[in-house]
């Protein structure tokens, strides 16, 4: 597993659609994910030091966490398959490992909300990576 960070978010108005693009932590490669523009905001949020009024579905995942005892550990990009990123949420409640299937763009808010690690797979990485001198990243 190859540790990562958000690097940015990019919005497409017209299409409600955006891309988180997660970068390695030598930003030598980026891994672009299409995702919709509410779970773009629910990422966005915590790396503004935002705060909502009311909580988003990944402030209610980590309530519901830690009211079962149980901590998150880290959030990982497991696979690609057909173009579709496919990730997991893991926890940990006491020496239990945990593994809950999600979609990227959740296990990363709630990463991002409980400053935990984000990894993506070295396959992933070399299917769906960037080069940072192959693109327009910098």
């Amino acid at each position: 597993m190859i540790q990562v960070t958000v690097d940015r978010i990019g919005l497409d108005q017209t299409a409600d659609q955006a891309v988180v693009l997660l970068g390695d932590l030598t930003r030598t490669t980026f891994v672009p994910i299409w995702i919709r523009a509410p779970e773009a905001t629910a990422i966005a949020l915590p790396l503004q030091g935002i705060k909502p009024p009311r909580p988003l579905t990944a402030d209610l995942v980590i309530s519901v966490a830690e009211h079962l005892g149980a901590e998150i550990v880290m959030a990982k990009i497991d696979s690609i398959k057909n173009d579709t990123f496919y990730a997991s949420l893991v926890l940990s409640k006491g020496e239990e490992t945990i593994d809950i299937d999600c979609r990227p763009s959740d296990a990363i808010a709630v990463a991002l909300r409980k400053e935990a690690p984000i990894y993506v797979d070295e396959k992933v990485m070399a299917e769906a990576g960037i080069a940072a001198e192959d693109s327009q990243v910098q």
